[in-house]
């Protein structure tokens, strides 16, 4: 009789939608912050740990303001869809935004 109120705990259709509001919170902060990296010149390990520092801090912004501390109330595995699944999507959204931006400023120096 467990089981089968864990197959109806969530509902799929809202666990997809808040899953697609992450991705595009991810996604949108990943360029903004690729964009201040490559402005302000980051290169190398700098860059790379500019982006941990801002991701750790957009996913306890996300995981404590929009779940309400409680991420297993509005995704499957809790923890690792706010936090650790997307990580390497917005990684390569990441390199591609602040190697552009610092090829557009830095290009002529």
């Amino acid at each position: 009789m467990a089981e089968q109120a864990d197959v109806y705990k969530y509902f799929e259709p809202t666990v997809q939608q808040n899953t697609l509001a992450l991705s595009n919170i991810h996604t949108l902060t990943s360029w903004g912050v690729g964009t201040a990296a490559g402005v302000l010149g980051l290169t190398g390990w700098n860059g790379f740990i500019f982006f941990l520092i801002n991701w750790a801090v957009i996913s306890s912004l996300v995981l404590f303001f929009k779940c309400d501390g409680k991420p297993s109330v509005y995704f499957k595995s809790s923890f690792m869809d706010v936090a650790g699944a997307p990580v390497l999507n917005t990684l390569l959204s990441y390199v591609l935004v602040w190697t552009l931006m610092h090829a557009l400023v830095y290009i002529y120096d």
